[in-house]
């Protein structure tokens, strides 16, 4: 930590000393060692200091707030059906291949936003046996985008949509009742990922 914190010194007096060598006739004055008291140098250094401790901070809490995941409806390779139910059902994508941030819950298919943040969200399905799919991405129980698609069996609906969500917020996919869905590991997925901290 601190040889990083003496290397960027280093090149923030080089990048300083690169900009007053550019300086017009007008600036002349800084930093120049007759004019130049070593308060305004403290000053300037105790500046400096406090804007690389709070780049540090910027730095260390991006890497707090790094989250994605990406799963698919089933494991197997096999043409899976699932549905139609009698009642709305919540789909668990269990496959998962991306889970940074571990907000992604693969026994209940539920993502819990861990930060506050704008975030992009998408799920897609294919039609299951009934002939028909309907779905809905659902925020703390809130119907906020869905699917559809009538074409028959194999056919397939997609949506996505950016959201604000606050930290603790969850998110979900409802297969509403009489519908049904298909995977083959990788076909009917959910998927987001933070794209910054708000």
């Amino acid at each position: 930590m601190m040889s990083s914190w003496v290397v960027f010194m280093l090149m923030v007096c080089g990048a300083v000393r690169d900009v007053t060598s550019n300086l017009t006739v007008i600036d002349d004055e800084f930093l120049n060692p007759e004019k130049t008291t070593e308060e305004d140098v403290r000053v300037l250094l105790k500046q400096l200091t406090a804007r690389v401790e709070e780049l540090e901070r910027e730095r260390e809490n991006r890497g707090k707030s790094q989250v994605a995941f990406s799963a698919a409806l089933f494991t197997n390779e096999q043409w899976t059906h699932h549905g139609p139910f009698n009642t709305d059902t919540t789909l668990v994508f269990r496959k998962v291949t991306t889970n940074i941030g571990n907000a992604y819950n693969p026994e209940t298919g539920l993502f819990t936003a861990p930060v506050k943040g704008l975030y992009y969200i998408r799920f897609t399905g294919c039609v299951g046996e009934s002939g028909s799919l309907n779905a809905a991405l659902m925020k703390n129980g809130q119907n906020m985008f869905a699917i559809f698609d009538t074409r028959n069996t194999h056919g397939s609906g997609s949506n996505g949509m950016a959201l604000v969500l606050e930290e603790g917020d969850r998110l979900s996919v409802t297969l509403w009742s009489g519908q049904s869905i298909f995977d083959q590991s990788r076909l009917s997925t959910f998927t987001g990922f933070l794209v910054s901290p708000v």
